[in-house]
């Protein structure tokens, strides 16, 4: 049997280029805000997951320990090849639709010089599996995979650079207005332009923006939220998806990501459209990601992102606001934790000169290339 399961609170740590506190105290500052946030302690926790990334944060015991959290009825440390700091949240929802906890803490926290144990992504020994066939020729960062899918794109349906500039462009003035956010200075397409080239098409401000933080989610049955600090936001559905090759050179066709399948599957399971989401929180590791988002959800046609967004559709005030909080390319690198906090504040209405008006239903959106996530979030 299942209940109806709503995001309680969220919190981030302190959130900058080198912050003075360790990839384990980022998370357990995070998951402290999120359950003040909420009105409640750790001792009310049951349940807790995080997305560890490739070995780059603290597992789930290590922030039980330091939060003083005795025991726990379900707990998941999500490494592995999925959509980042979407993926404990998502995880979490189900433990407690299904009854597994009461109360659980997902959260996902990053340190920009951490330095690996030696194991698994992060490893320091012989290349493995298909990387062993891309690292003698240099092919070992997903700005380079991802720059054979964005050109394919263009060379499909005419996207542009000028089209991933605006991307940059909205984003940065989003974050102008976000406090929490590290890069909060307006920039132009002409600054954009001038940036340096990483892996073309991309330019420096196509890339996220690297940062230590971290951010945190309280979620817990509806019944229950309701009766705590903040008005409860309803966790209407999430899930993942792949594609049909795990291969990012291998995919059949580089003009769509494994988001075309979340997003069928989510609109399908849901009953719902793009056309009832007032807030998009979409992920941009890479500006586009969210151009391809954008088109996968259904905001716009596929091959028509680039239009779209030039003509002004995803800025505040506008068609679909995106990354509201200046997603990861201005508002920092937190692997989508932030976007799942932010489009739970837009939802409550706490964003102060950023805020939607009116944002009741809101989607957040996690992964590139050949993996998905989706959480889809309404005020109750």
């Amino acid at each position: 049997m299942t209940r109806e399961v709503a995001v309680a609170g969220v919190g981030y740590s302190e959130i900058g280029r080198d912050v003075d506190r360790t990839a384990g105290g980022l998370a357990v500052d995070a998951c402290l805000a999120a359950l003040r946030d909420a009105g409640i302690t750790p001792k009310d926790v049951d349940g807790i997951a995080t997305y560890p990334g490739g070995y780059d944060s603290v597992p789930v015991f290590y922030v039980c320990d330091s939060l003083g959290i005795d025991t726990v009825n379900w707990f998941s440390d999500l490494f592995g090849y999925t959509p980042a700091g979407i993926t404990p949240v998502i995880a979490a929802a189900h433990a407690v639709a299904l009854g597994h906890c009461d109360v659980a803490l997902a959260y996902r926290s990053l340190k920009r010089h951490f330095e690996p144990p030696g194991m698994g992504w992060g490893g320091t020994g012989r290349a493995l599996g298909d990387m062993q066939f891309r690292a003698p020729f240099g092919d070992t960062l997903t700005s380079q995979w991802l720059a054979m899918w964005a050109r394919r794109h263009m060379h499909e349906f005419g996207t542009t650079e000028e089209h991933l500039g605006h991307i940059a462009v909205t984003f940065r003035d989003h974050a102008t207005r976000n406090p929490n956010a590290p890069l909060r200075d307006p920039i132009t397409l002409e600054d954009y332009f001038a940036s340096r080239i990483i892996t073309t098409p991309f330019r420096l401000f196509d890339c996220d923006y690297p940062v230590d933080g971290g951010g945190a989610v309280v979620i817990t049955s509806m019944d229950r939220a309701r009766a705590l600090a903040k008005p409860p936001v309803k966790v209407i559905d999430g899930l993942f998806a792949s594609g049909s090759h795990p291969d990012w050179e291998s995919w059949p066709d580089l003009t769509h990501m494994a988001s075309r399948y979340a997003a069928a599957r989510l609109w399908e399971r849901t009953g719902m459209t793009a056309s009832d989401v007032d807030v998009a929180e979409v992920y941009d590791g890479f500006s586009w990601l969210a151009l391809c988002w954008l088109e996968d959800l259904g905001f716009c046609a596929k091959g028509e992102g680039g239009p779209f967004i030039a003509d002004g559709n995803i800025a505040l005030g506008s068609t679909i606001p995106t990354n509201t909080h200046g997603g990861s390319l201005s508002g920092g690198r937190l692997h989508a934790i932030s976007h799942v906090v932010e489009c739970v504040q837009q939802l409550r209405g706490e964003c102060g000169d950023r805020q939607v008006e009116g944002a009741a239903t809101g989607i957040v959106s996690s992964g590139g290339g050949t993996m998905a996530g989706a959480l889809l979030l309404r005020r109750a």
